[in-house]
C-alpha cells in the first residue's frame, strides 16, 4: 500500500458537525476515462461525486456568493441564506456530511467509442448546522502561521497550525484511499496522552516541530516530510477535536514504502477509520472534524 508521509524521529524518538438529521440516501455518477486518469482514480472520483449527489438529494447544495452563503434545495428550487454550514467534498460544497458507507459499486462501460465508469453508493448522511465555535486550522510548509499552503513538493516538511476558542482534546490523521495514518498524538507520547492530547483555549499550536513544541515534550516530537508515490498525490488531513477525551481506534505499525527501516506513523484501513469516526460522532456531540485537502507533487 502507498504510504503518505515519511517520518523523521528525533530524540526518543472539522467544520463543526452536529447530527441534526441522519438519513439513508443513494447516489449515482459516471466519469469518462482519459489517458491522464487510471481506472482506479476514475472510480475514486466517481464515488466521491456519487456521495455528493446523495447528500444533495437530501439536504441541498451550497452556493458561496461573496460573503453570503446560500443553501439551495435541489428538489424544490428554494434558496435560503445561512451561516457557514457547508462541507467540501471533491471541491463541491454540500449542506451535509457523508457519515457511513453501506454499499458501493463501480462498473466500466463503453458508449460511442468512449470508456466510462459508473458508480453507485448507498449510505448514511447527516445535515449540517452552524458550528457553536470555529476552529482555526491550516497546513504549513514552515513553522510560522503565515506559511499556510495546500500544495507540497515531495520531501518538503509538513507542519500544522491549530487554535481553538475552547479547551479540549486533539487528534490528527492523514489518509488516501489505500491507508489512513495517525500523526498526532506522536508515536512515543506518554501513556496518558496516547489517545488524544489536551489543548488549551486561545493558545496557538504549531505541531510537528521539535523547535516549537508547545507541550514541552521535545523528546517525543515526530517531524514529517510529505511523500508522493506518483507525479501528483492528493491526501486528506482530518483534524479531530472534542471537548471530551477521545478514544483512538485500533492501530497498527506502518512499514517503510521503500522497504527500508524508516519509522512510520501508526495506521489503519480507511474503512476502519471511517467506521470509528462515525461511531465517535454518533455518541459525542462535542466532536468537530476539520478536513484539509493537500496536494503533493514529485
Amino acid at each position: 500500500m502507498k504510504r503518505i508521509l515519511t517520518l523523521i524521529f528525533l530524540g526518543l524518538l472539522f467544520s463543526a458537525l452536529f447530527a441534526q438529521k441522519q438519513k439513508r440516501s443513494t447516489g449515482e455518477f459516471q466519469v469518462k476515462l482519459t489517458r491522464e486518469m487510471s481506472e482506479a482514480e476514475a472510480c475514486e472520483q466517481c464515488i466521491q461525486l456519487a456521495m455528493i449527489e446523495a447528500i444533495e438529494k437530501e439536504f441541498g447544495r451550497v452556493m458561496v456568493q461573496g460573503n453570503t452563503t446560500v443553501i439551495e434545495n435541489i428538489n424544490t428550487g428554494e434558496s435560503v441564506e445561512t451561516s457557514q454550514t457547508f462541507n467540501m467534498i471533491a471541491e463541491t460544497y454540500v449542506n451535509g456530511d457523508w457519515v457511513e458507507t453501506l454499499s458501493e459499486e463501480c462498473e466500466r462501460f463503453s458508449e460511442e467509442g468512449d470508456l466510462w465508469v459508473r458508480c453507485k453508493v448507498r449510505g448514511k448522511v447527516q445535515e449540517l448546522v452552524a458550528p457553536a465555535y470555529d476552529l482555526q486550522v491550516s497546513a504549513l510548509d514552515c513553522t510560522h502561521p503565515d506559511c499556510t499552503t495546500d500544495r507540497f513538493v515531495d520531501g518538503e516538511p509538513f507542519y500544522l497550525y491549530f487554535k481553538s476558542p475552547v479547551s479540549g482534546y486533539l487528534s490528527i490523521y492523514i489518509g488516501d484511499p489505500s491507508v489512513t495514518q495517525r500523526i498526532f498524538p506522536y508515536r512515543q507520547m506518554p501513556e496518558d496522552l496516547y489517545n488524544s492530547v489536551p489543548v488549551r483555549a486561545d493558545e496557538e499550536y504549531i505541531l510537528f516541530s521539535m523547535a516549537q513544541d508547545p507541550f514541552d515534550l521535545r523528546g517525543y516530537v515526530d517531524e514529517y516530510e510529505m511523500y508522493a508515490s506518483k507525479p501528483v498525490d492528493q491526501n486528506r488531513i482530518y483534524v479531530i477535536f472534542s471537548e471530551e477525551p477521545l478514544v483512538k481506534p485500533a492501530l497498527y505499525a506502518g512499514t517503510d514504502p521503500e522497504g527500508g527501516d524508516m519509522e512510520m506513523p501508526l495506521e489503519l484501513e480507511p474503512d476502519d477509520f471511517n467506521r470509528w469516526l462515525a461511531s465517535q460522532r454518533r455518541y459525542n456531540p462535542t466532536l468537530q472534524v476539520k478536513r484539509l485537502d493537500v496536494m503533493i507533487t514529485q
